[in-house]
């Protein structure tokens, strides 16, 4: 049972290492875009993700998923892409409904999937932060809770102390492993 237990915990670990540090590493990248250019969203080769907090595009996307856009062309938007723009200092995330060109500028209209009537403001294609390609459900609690500085770095310290204390316990196995050897070397060359 204790091994089993042992096993368990090892998997648990390494599960835990496969998802924190990714998104330390994002993190850490944001972070850095963030202080070079506090202007703009940070992204990574032109993904940018956002965590939705109204209940606007449902139920598409719900509060708390995780939106993630890409950087695209003005010809790459279509009639009913989603997409994720800012006007008046705010981030929205909402549907195309129509395309209409003025005076050689193109707009689009937009509405939230929930809304009963259509955004006021014409979004122009410099608005625009990316197109939709997929979303993560309900991640944004998650991220949110990593958001707060001593929760992040507390992770971050229990992250490298069981780091650590791993590969201490494994050089103890190796070590002992190699004891084993020489102890049955030395046993199996005595009895000869």
């Amino acid at each position: 049972m204790d091994k089993k237990g042992g096993y368990i915990k090892y998997i648990l670990i390494k599960i835990l290492y496969i998802i924190m540090i990714p998104v330390i590493v994002y993190d850490i990248i944001l972070i850095a875009q963030t202080i070079i250019n506090p202007d703009a969203t940070p992204s990574i080769f032109g993904i940018k993700t956002f965590n939705i907090i109204s209940s606007s595009m449902k139920p598409t996307i719900e509060i708390n998923d995780i939106v993630i856009v890409k950087e695209v062309d003005e010809k790459e938007i279509n009639k009913n892409d989603i997409i994720t723009f800012n006007i008046n200092g705010d981030t929205i995330t909402h549907r195309v409904i129509d395309i209409e060109n003025a005076n050689g500028k193109i707009l689009y209209t937009t509405k939230g999937d929930s809304n009963e009537v259509e955004d006021s403001d014409k979004i122009a294609y410099n608005n625009i932060e990316g197109k939709y390609i997929f979303k993560i459900p309900k991640v944004g609690k998650i991220l949110n809770f990593l958001k707060n500085k001593f929760v992040f770095a507390a992770i971050l310290v229990i992250l490298i102390i069981s780091f650590i204390y791993e590969k201490k316990k494994l050089q103890i196995k190796i070590r002992r492993k190699e004891k084993r050897r020489k102890w049955d070397r030395a046993k199996n060359n005595g009895n000869t």
